[in-house]
């Protein structure tokens, strides 16, 4: 299996491209589609996943939609004779039937502890995976994989393409083993769309462990959690409203609609608010070892890059230049 950044697999309606090893630059700038940045300092970057933003956004809009249907039909049904408590409360039942059960398992999903963070440390150049259980181990940066796959479906209305980013890193005592197809390791996927989408997420986490963490973007969640402690969870929808009405008033009114569902049908402030209140309280590495492997290190003790990715960075660098 290929195994080096730049190599690409690909079939007919599939494609496999290398970003890592070794991580050199992708040509893209970093972006953090999936808000997948939790926290970033001079040392270190935590990168997690709690990715229920869709799933909320669907079923808010599922019962939003159910709603209006059911006032809908009983506003018609209304004035037929002989019409009974059973035929008006037949579409809140059926919708009842339905969401309700995607509710729970939403909201029970919803309820479980986040995950520990996967730690990038640019000062040793190194990785630190944490298990759920608090197992815990040392990965080589260069020895991390990132891969992009991306399939595109034929359907009815035309082809759609699809990608994720897999993070692959050794298990413990496996370090320096290579990947491969039938490889256990420890996985993180997110799916940012494939191709230039993945080069920019993974290049979030490529650029602060090459270059710094002025070349990546600030966490979101911070961004976000800062805005609600100024105004407040009402101040949140406060501002949706104050930015739609802002938008009618200079007549820009595709704007204007795009803000209207996402404060109706997709309920965005709930789900502002709620991921707020999530990510509020993210889990911290505490094992002693993890601990001290976190403090900043003084420059002439930085781990330096191997020879070969000097080399395969300056290539690369070289490349993009010329183009």
């Amino acid at each position: 299996m290929t195994e080096h950044a730049g190599e690409v697999e690909q079939g007919l309606l599939w494609k496999q491209e290398h970003l890592a090893p070794l991580p050199i630059p992708t040509g893209q700038p970093p972006s953090d589609l999936m808000n997948i940045i939790w926290r970033k300092n001079e040392v270190y970057l935590d990168i997690g996943s709690f990715a229920m933003e869709a799933g909320w956004l669907t079923l808010h809009m599922g019962t939003v939609l159910f709603a209006a249907i059911s006032v809908w039909v009983v506003c018609e049904i209304s004035g037929i004779q002989g019409m009974t408590w059973i035929d008006f409360l037949g579409i809140p039942i059926l919708g009842g039937a339905i969401m309700i059960p995607l509710w729970y398992f939403f909201i029970k999903q919803w309820r479980k502890p986040l995950t520990p963070p996967i730690r990038f440390n640019r000062q040793r150049r190194e990785v630190c995976i944490t298990e759920p259980d608090g197992n815990y181990w040392f990965v080589p940066w260069e020895r991390v994989y990132a891969i992009a796959p991306s399939v595109t479906n034929l359907g009815t209305y035309g082809a759609t393409k699809h990608g994720s980013l897999v993070l692959w890193f050794p298990l413990k005592g496996q370090e320096h083993e290579t990947y491969g197809p039938n490889k256990k390791g420890w996985v993180l996927m997110v799916n940012p769309g494939g191709g230039i989408s993945s080069m920019a997420q993974w290049e979030c986490i490529r650029s602060f462990m090459e270059i710094g963490p002025d070349a990546v973007p600030d966490s979101s969640h911070a961004e976000r959690s800062s805005k609600v402690e100024q105004q407040g969870y009402i101040g949140v929808w406060r501002g949706v409203f104050s930015q739609l009405f802002d938008e009618l008033k200079s007549k820009e009114y595709g704007a204007a609609f795009s803000t209207f569902t996402g404060l109706t049908i997709f309920g965005a402030p709930w789900i502002a608010v709620l991921m707020t209140k999530k990510l509020a309280h993210i889990p911290h590495l505490t094992a002693p070892e993890v601990v001290d492997w976190s403090k900043p290190l003084p420059p002439a003790q930085w781990a330096k890059r191997s020879p070969e990715l000097e080399k395969a960075i300056a290539e690369r660098e070289a490349e993009l230049a010329a183009v």
